[in-house]
Protein backbone atom coordinates (compact mmCIF):
# COMPACT_ATOMS: atom_id res chain seq x y z
CA UNK A 1 0.00 0.00 0.00
CA UNK A 2 1.38 3.61 -1.11
CA UNK A 3 0.27 6.00 1.82
CA UNK A 4 0.07 9.62 -0.13
CA UNK A 5 1.21 12.20 0.74
CA UNK A 6 -0.80 14.83 -0.95
CA UNK A 7 -2.99 14.35 1.37
CA UNK A 8 -1.41 17.01 3.72
CA UNK A 9 -2.19 19.97 1.44
CA UNK A 10 -5.61 19.95 1.86
CA UNK A 11 -5.66 19.32 6.03
CA UNK A 12 -8.52 21.95 5.99
CA UNK A 13 -10.97 20.04 3.98
CA UNK A 14 -10.18 16.99 4.98
CA UNK A 15 -8.40 17.15 8.38
CA UNK A 16 -10.71 14.73 9.82
CA UNK A 17 -9.94 11.99 6.82
CA UNK A 18 -6.14 11.47 8.33
CA UNK A 19 -4.35 10.91 11.23
CA UNK A 20 -0.76 12.71 9.78
CA UNK A 21 2.73 11.90 11.62
CA UNK A 22 3.71 14.24 14.13
CA UNK A 23 7.24 15.12 13.86
CA UNK A 24 9.39 15.65 16.49
CA UNK A 25 9.73 19.03 18.64
CA UNK A 26 5.24 18.53 18.77
CA UNK A 27 5.61 19.70 14.81
CA UNK A 28 2.42 18.05 13.42
CA UNK A 29 1.82 20.36 10.17
CA UNK A 30 3.70 18.59 8.16
CA UNK A 31 3.92 14.78 7.90
CA UNK A 32 3.45 11.78 6.25
CA UNK A 33 -0.18 10.74 6.16
CA UNK A 34 -0.75 6.79 7.83
CA UNK A 35 -4.25 6.22 6.37
CA UNK A 36 -5.57 5.78 2.88
CA UNK A 37 -6.70 8.94 0.87
CA UNK A 38 -10.12 8.59 -0.12
CA UNK A 39 -10.86 8.84 -3.90
CA UNK A 40 -12.06 12.54 -3.52
CA UNK A 41 -8.88 13.97 -2.01
CA UNK A 42 -7.04 11.78 -4.74
CA UNK A 43 -9.15 13.56 -7.18
CA UNK A 44 -8.58 16.77 -5.67
CA UNK A 45 -4.95 16.41 -5.56
CA UNK A 46 -4.18 15.69 -8.92
CA UNK A 47 -4.79 19.18 -9.98
CA UNK A 48 -2.05 20.37 -7.39
CA UNK A 49 1.52 21.20 -8.77
CA UNK A 50 4.11 19.35 -8.12
CA UNK A 51 5.31 19.94 -4.80
CA UNK A 52 8.41 19.90 -2.14
CA UNK A 53 9.04 18.83 1.46
CA UNK A 54 12.66 18.51 3.03
CA UNK A 55 13.37 16.33 6.05
CA UNK A 56 16.27 16.12 8.06
CA UNK A 57 17.08 12.71 9.96
CA UNK A 58 17.66 13.80 13.84
CA UNK A 59 19.45 10.01 14.33
CA UNK A 60 23.49 9.56 13.34
CA UNK A 61 23.06 5.59 12.93
CA UNK A 62 23.20 4.21 9.28
CA UNK A 63 21.01 1.42 9.89
CA UNK A 64 18.09 3.24 10.60
CA UNK A 65 18.70 5.76 8.34
CA UNK A 66 19.16 3.27 5.55
CA UNK A 67 15.31 1.98 7.01
CA UNK A 68 13.80 4.71 6.55
CA UNK A 69 14.63 5.16 3.14
CA UNK A 70 13.39 1.59 2.71
CA UNK A 71 10.19 3.00 3.93
CA UNK A 72 9.46 6.07 2.08
CA UNK A 73 10.42 4.05 -0.93
CA UNK A 74 7.85 1.31 0.07
CA UNK A 75 5.15 3.54 1.42
CA UNK A 76 4.25 6.69 -0.18
CA UNK A 77 2.45 7.63 -2.53
CA UNK A 78 4.78 11.03 -4.27
CA UNK A 79 2.99 11.04 -7.69
CA UNK A 80 2.58 15.35 -7.02
CA UNK A 81 5.05 15.69 -4.36
CA UNK A 82 9.41 15.41 -3.94
CA UNK A 83 10.92 14.51 -0.74
CA UNK A 84 14.54 15.68 -0.24
CA UNK A 85 16.01 14.06 3.14
CA UNK A 86 19.17 15.43 4.99
CA UNK A 87 20.79 13.04 6.78
CA UNK A 88 24.55 12.28 8.27
CA UNK A 89 26.20 9.04 10.24
CA UNK A 90 28.74 8.33 12.33
CA UNK A 91 31.59 6.48 11.06
CA UNK A 92 30.75 3.45 8.70
CA UNK A 93 31.55 1.62 5.62
CA UNK A 94 28.56 1.50 3.21
CA UNK A 95 28.76 -0.86 0.17
CA UNK A 96 26.55 -1.21 -2.67
CA UNK A 97 24.16 -3.83 -2.82
CA UNK A 98 25.95 -5.73 -5.24
CA UNK A 99 29.21 -5.55 -3.61
CA UNK A 100 32.14 -7.79 -2.26
CA UNK A 101 32.72 -6.21 1.44
CA UNK A 102 35.93 -8.43 1.25
CA UNK A 103 36.95 -6.87 -2.04
CA UNK A 104 35.89 -3.53 -1.15
CA UNK A 105 37.58 -2.75 2.48
CA UNK A 106 39.96 -3.77 5.04
CA UNK A 107 37.97 -5.82 7.47
CA UNK A 108 39.78 -6.58 9.42
CA UNK A 109 40.38 -3.48 10.93
CA UNK A 110 36.97 -2.50 10.14
CA UNK A 111 36.12 -5.19 12.30
CA UNK A 112 38.61 -4.28 15.17
CA UNK A 113 37.23 -0.32 15.54
CA UNK A 114 33.67 1.30 16.21
CA UNK A 115 33.16 1.81 12.25
CA UNK A 116 30.38 -0.31 11.13
CA UNK A 117 29.72 -2.13 8.04
CA UNK A 118 26.32 -1.60 6.05
CA UNK A 119 24.69 -2.96 3.08
CA UNK A 120 22.83 -0.50 1.16
CA UNK A 121 19.60 -1.30 -1.24
CA UNK A 122 20.77 0.73 -3.98
CA UNK A 123 23.88 -0.24 -6.24
CA UNK A 124 26.93 1.98 -6.90
CA UNK A 125 30.22 2.02 -5.12
CA UNK A 126 31.89 1.97 -1.65
CA UNK A 127 31.86 4.97 0.39
CA UNK A 128 32.92 6.35 3.93
CA UNK A 129 30.15 8.27 6.09
CA UNK A 130 31.06 10.35 9.15
CA UNK A 131 29.39 13.69 10.97
CA UNK A 132 31.65 15.20 8.20
CA UNK A 133 29.77 14.16 5.59
CA UNK A 134 25.91 15.22 4.10
CA UNK A 135 23.46 12.59 2.73
CA UNK A 136 20.81 13.75 0.30
CA UNK A 137 18.26 11.31 -1.20
CA UNK A 138 15.72 12.91 -3.60
CA UNK A 139 12.43 11.04 -3.40
CA UNK A 140 10.54 11.16 -6.38
CA UNK A 141 7.67 9.88 -9.05
CA UNK A 142 9.70 7.03 -11.35
CA UNK A 143 8.70 9.75 -14.48
CA UNK A 144 10.29 12.55 -13.00
CA UNK A 145 13.52 10.92 -11.73
CA UNK A 146 16.70 13.22 -12.61
CA UNK A 147 19.94 12.67 -11.04
CA UNK A 148 21.63 15.11 -13.06
CA UNK A 149 19.22 17.85 -12.02
CA UNK A 150 19.50 16.49 -8.85
CA UNK A 151 23.70 16.98 -8.38
CA UNK A 152 23.15 20.19 -10.19
CA UNK A 153 20.44 21.63 -7.47
CA UNK A 154 23.82 20.82 -5.14
CA UNK A 155 26.23 22.74 -7.25
CA UNK A 156 24.17 25.68 -7.89
CA UNK A 157 23.26 25.53 -4.46
CA UNK A 158 26.84 25.68 -3.26
CA UNK A 159 28.16 28.14 -5.71
CA UNK A 160 25.20 30.77 -4.84
CA UNK A 161 26.47 30.76 -1.08
CA UNK A 162 29.70 30.12 -2.07
CA UNK A 163 30.76 31.25 -5.32
CA UNK A 164 34.64 31.11 -5.44
CA UNK A 165 33.68 27.13 -5.32
CA UNK A 166 34.41 25.84 -8.42
CA UNK A 167 32.26 22.66 -8.49
CA UNK A 168 30.62 20.79 -11.53
CA UNK A 169 28.93 17.66 -11.97
CA UNK A 170 30.86 14.59 -13.93
CA UNK A 171 29.95 12.36 -16.77
CA UNK A 172 29.80 9.63 -14.02
CA UNK A 173 27.57 11.38 -11.98
CA UNK A 174 30.11 12.68 -9.44
CA UNK A 175 30.22 16.27 -8.02
CA UNK A 176 34.18 17.63 -8.33
CA UNK A 177 35.96 19.85 -7.22
CA UNK A 178 38.13 21.93 -9.10
CA UNK A 179 37.59 19.70 -11.36
CA UNK A 180 39.62 16.54 -10.12
CA UNK A 181 38.99 15.77 -7.06
CA UNK A 182 35.52 13.96 -5.94
CA UNK A 183 33.31 15.15 -2.87
CA UNK A 184 30.09 13.70 -4.00
CA UNK A 185 29.06 9.90 -5.17
CA UNK A 186 25.77 8.48 -6.05
CA UNK A 187 23.34 5.84 -6.06
CA UNK A 188 19.95 5.05 -6.59
CA UNK A 189 17.07 2.96 -6.47
CA UNK A 190 14.63 3.34 -9.42
CA UNK A 191 11.04 1.22 -8.51
CA UNK A 192 8.14 0.88 -11.33
CA UNK A 193 5.82 4.09 -9.14
CA UNK A 194 8.80 5.69 -7.03
CA UNK A 195 12.61 6.33 -7.38
CA UNK A 196 15.19 7.80 -5.16
CA UNK A 197 19.07 8.93 -5.56
CA UNK A 198 21.04 9.60 -3.20
CA UNK A 199 24.64 11.29 -2.81
CA UNK A 200 27.24 12.41 -0.58
CA UNK A 201 28.55 15.74 0.44
CA UNK A 202 32.26 15.68 1.75
CA UNK A 203 32.89 18.89 3.73
CA UNK A 204 35.11 17.59 6.81
CA UNK A 205 35.16 14.07 6.58
CA UNK A 206 38.01 12.48 8.10
CA UNK A 207 39.69 11.09 5.22
CA UNK A 208 42.58 9.40 6.78
CA UNK A 209 40.18 7.24 8.15
CA UNK A 210 38.70 6.85 4.77
CA UNK A 211 41.63 5.86 3.25
CA UNK A 212 43.00 3.78 5.75
CA UNK A 213 39.49 1.30 5.09
CA UNK A 214 38.12 1.91 1.69
CA UNK A 215 39.60 0.49 -1.28
CA UNK A 216 41.31 -2.61 -0.12
CA UNK A 217 43.65 -4.21 -2.71
CA UNK A 218 42.90 -8.22 -2.81
CA UNK A 219 45.62 -10.23 -4.50
CA UNK A 220 44.10 -13.63 -5.78
CA UNK A 221 40.85 -12.53 -6.02
CA UNK A 222 38.53 -13.20 -8.56
CA UNK A 223 35.42 -11.28 -8.36
CA UNK A 224 31.77 -11.02 -10.13
CA UNK A 225 30.77 -8.31 -7.88
CA UNK A 226 30.65 -4.15 -8.63
CA UNK A 227 33.85 -3.03 -7.90
CA UNK A 228 34.32 0.71 -7.26
CA UNK A 229 36.45 2.98 -8.53
CA UNK A 230 38.57 4.81 -7.18
CA UNK A 231 39.16 8.60 -6.89
CA UNK A 232 40.99 11.77 -5.61
CA UNK A 233 38.86 13.01 -2.88
CA UNK A 234 39.06 16.80 -0.86
CA UNK A 235 36.81 18.25 1.94
CA UNK A 236 34.50 21.40 0.83
CA UNK A 237 36.26 22.79 4.21
CA UNK A 238 39.80 22.96 3.47
CA UNK A 239 38.05 25.35 0.41
CA UNK A 240 36.18 27.90 2.73
CA UNK A 241 35.91 26.99 6.64
CA UNK A 242 32.35 28.18 6.70
CA UNK A 243 31.40 25.04 5.04
CA UNK A 244 29.60 23.59 8.04
CA UNK A 245 26.84 20.32 8.00
CA UNK A 246 24.35 23.36 9.47
CA UNK A 247 24.74 25.72 6.75
CA UNK A 248 25.08 22.99 3.94
CA UNK A 249 21.73 21.96 5.19
CA UNK A 250 20.16 25.54 4.90
CA UNK A 251 21.53 26.50 1.20
CA UNK A 252 20.51 23.33 -0.29
CA UNK A 253 16.84 22.83 1.42
CA UNK A 254 16.59 26.53 -0.24
CA UNK A 255 17.72 25.88 -3.39
CA UNK A 256 14.97 22.99 -2.97
CA UNK A 257 12.18 25.28 -2.31
CA UNK A 258 13.25 27.61 -5.18
CA UNK A 259 12.41 24.69 -7.43
CA UNK A 260 9.41 22.60 -5.73
CA UNK A 261 6.98 24.67 -3.81
CA UNK A 262 6.43 23.97 -0.30
CA UNK A 263 4.18 20.88 0.26
CA UNK A 264 3.40 23.47 3.79
CA UNK A 265 5.86 25.49 5.24
CA UNK A 266 9.30 26.65 3.81
CA UNK A 267 11.28 24.75 6.49
CA UNK A 268 13.47 21.79 7.15
CA UNK A 269 11.17 19.65 9.29
CA UNK A 270 13.30 16.72 11.77
CA UNK A 271 11.97 13.39 11.43
CA UNK A 272 12.85 10.54 13.89
CA UNK A 273 13.62 7.66 11.48
CA UNK A 274 12.84 5.23 14.18
CA UNK A 275 9.48 6.00 15.09
CA UNK A 276 7.73 2.54 14.86
CA UNK A 277 4.51 4.51 15.94
CA UNK A 278 5.31 7.07 12.82
CA UNK A 279 6.96 4.73 10.56
CA UNK A 280 5.39 1.08 11.08
CA UNK A 281 7.73 -1.83 10.11
CA UNK A 282 10.88 0.77 9.91
CA UNK A 283 12.59 -1.57 12.83
CA UNK A 284 11.93 -4.86 11.46
CA UNK A 285 13.59 -3.51 7.96
CA UNK A 286 16.74 -1.83 10.41
CA UNK A 287 17.00 -5.13 11.67
CA UNK A 288 17.56 -6.80 8.53
CA UNK A 289 20.23 -4.70 7.37
CA UNK A 290 22.14 -5.25 10.59
CA UNK A 291 21.87 -9.36 9.80
CA UNK A 292 24.74 -11.05 8.83
CA UNK A 293 22.71 -12.74 5.94
CA UNK A 294 22.04 -9.35 4.15
CA UNK A 295 25.76 -7.48 5.38
CA UNK A 296 28.09 -10.87 4.29
CA UNK A 297 25.56 -13.18 2.95
CA UNK A 298 24.41 -11.10 -0.07
CA UNK A 299 27.72 -10.99 -1.69
CA UNK A 300 27.84 -12.24 -5.69
CA UNK A 301 30.27 -15.33 -6.34
CA UNK A 302 34.03 -15.19 -5.70
CA UNK A 303 37.32 -16.48 -5.03
CA UNK A 304 40.10 -16.28 -3.25
CA UNK A 305 43.97 -17.28 -3.21
CA UNK A 306 46.77 -17.51 -0.57
CA UNK A 307 50.04 -18.76 -1.30
CA UNK A 308 53.26 -19.85 0.64
CA UNK A 309 56.52 -20.76 -1.20
CA UNK A 310 55.08 -23.68 -3.40
CA UNK A 311 52.12 -24.07 -1.78
CA UNK A 312 48.47 -22.43 -1.83
CA UNK A 313 44.90 -22.54 -1.15
CA UNK A 314 42.02 -21.09 -3.28
CA UNK A 315 38.56 -21.12 -1.58
CA UNK A 316 35.44 -20.35 -3.97
CA UNK A 317 32.99 -18.52 -1.71
CA UNK A 318 29.15 -18.39 -2.73
CA UNK A 319 27.13 -16.11 -0.77
CA UNK A 320 29.27 -15.80 2.00
CA UNK A 321 29.61 -19.84 2.30
CA UNK A 322 32.66 -21.79 1.10
CA UNK A 323 31.48 -23.87 -2.01
CA UNK A 324 34.97 -25.38 -2.62
CA UNK A 325 38.47 -25.57 -1.34
CA UNK A 326 41.40 -26.43 -3.02
CA UNK A 327 45.28 -27.13 -2.29
CA UNK A 328 48.14 -26.71 -4.59
CA UNK A 329 51.41 -28.22 -3.24
CA UNK A 330 53.90 -30.60 -4.45
CA UNK A 331 53.42 -34.11 -4.76
CA UNK A 332 53.10 -36.04 -2.22
CA UNK A 333 53.68 -33.17 0.52
CA UNK A 334 50.42 -34.21 2.35
CA UNK A 335 48.14 -37.32 2.80
CA UNK A 336 45.00 -36.32 -0.08
CA UNK A 337 42.95 -38.14 2.58
CA UNK A 338 43.71 -35.66 5.03
CA UNK A 339 42.62 -32.24 2.70
CA UNK A 340 39.52 -34.24 1.76
CA UNK A 341 38.65 -34.17 5.44
CA UNK A 342 39.30 -31.03 5.88
CA UNK A 343 37.27 -29.54 2.62
CA UNK A 344 34.50 -31.64 3.18
CA UNK A 345 34.21 -30.06 7.02
CA UNK A 346 34.28 -26.52 5.51
CA UNK A 347 31.80 -27.32 2.62
CA UNK A 348 29.08 -25.03 2.82
CA UNK A 349 29.91 -23.92 5.93
CA UNK A 350 30.15 -19.62 6.62
CA UNK A 351 33.22 -18.10 5.35
CA UNK A 352 33.90 -16.36 8.83
CA UNK A 353 37.61 -16.23 11.02
CA UNK A 354 35.61 -17.75 13.85
CA UNK A 355 33.58 -20.40 11.77
CA UNK A 356 36.60 -21.71 9.94
CA UNK A 357 38.72 -21.64 13.46
CA UNK A 358 36.13 -23.44 15.05
CA UNK A 359 36.37 -25.90 11.99
CA UNK A 360 40.01 -26.35 11.69
CA UNK A 361 40.70 -26.23 15.16
CA UNK A 362 38.15 -29.33 16.17
CA UNK A 363 40.09 -31.16 12.77
CA UNK A 364 43.76 -30.63 13.94
CA UNK A 365 42.78 -32.44 17.77
CA UNK A 366 40.71 -34.95 15.92
CA UNK A 367 43.75 -36.08 13.50
CA UNK A 368 46.41 -38.60 14.61
CA UNK A 369 49.70 -37.28 12.53
CA UNK A 370 53.43 -36.89 12.83
CA UNK A 371 55.05 -33.91 13.67
CA UNK A 372 55.72 -32.88 10.09
CA UNK A 373 52.23 -33.27 8.71
CA UNK A 374 50.54 -31.46 11.65
CA UNK A 375 53.20 -28.52 10.72
CA UNK A 376 52.35 -28.83 7.31
CA UNK A 377 48.40 -28.62 8.02
CA UNK A 378 48.88 -25.83 10.54
CA UNK A 379 50.15 -24.16 7.44
CA UNK A 380 46.98 -24.89 5.30
CA UNK A 381 44.85 -23.57 8.10
CA UNK A 382 46.73 -20.60 8.65
CA UNK A 383 46.31 -19.85 4.48
CA UNK A 384 42.46 -20.28 5.42
CA UNK A 385 42.02 -17.74 7.79
CA UNK A 386 44.25 -15.19 5.20
CA UNK A 387 42.11 -15.86 2.39
CA UNK A 388 39.21 -13.58 4.90
CA UNK A 389 41.56 -10.98 6.32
Amino acid sequence: MHVGINAMCQRSIFGKLFRCVSLIQGESKCGICRSRISYLSRQFCTAVQQMGVVYESVSNDIFTNLAFEDWVYNNLDLSQTNLLLLWRNDPCVVIGRHQNPWAECQLRQLWGSKVKLARRRSGGGTVYHDLGNLNCTFFTNRKHYLRKGNLELITNALKSRWPGLNVTVSCRDDILLDNFYKVSGSSSKLGRQIAYHHCTLLHSVNTSELKLLLHSEKEGMTNRATKSVQSAVKNLSNIDATIRYSTLVKVIAEKFYSQYHPLHEKKVYPVDPSSELDWPGVLSSREELTSWDWLYGKTPQFSVKRSHDEVSVLVHVNHAHISGVILQAPHGWLDTRLIQELTERLAGQKFWPADVAQITGTFLTSISADPNTRQRLHLVCNLLQETMS
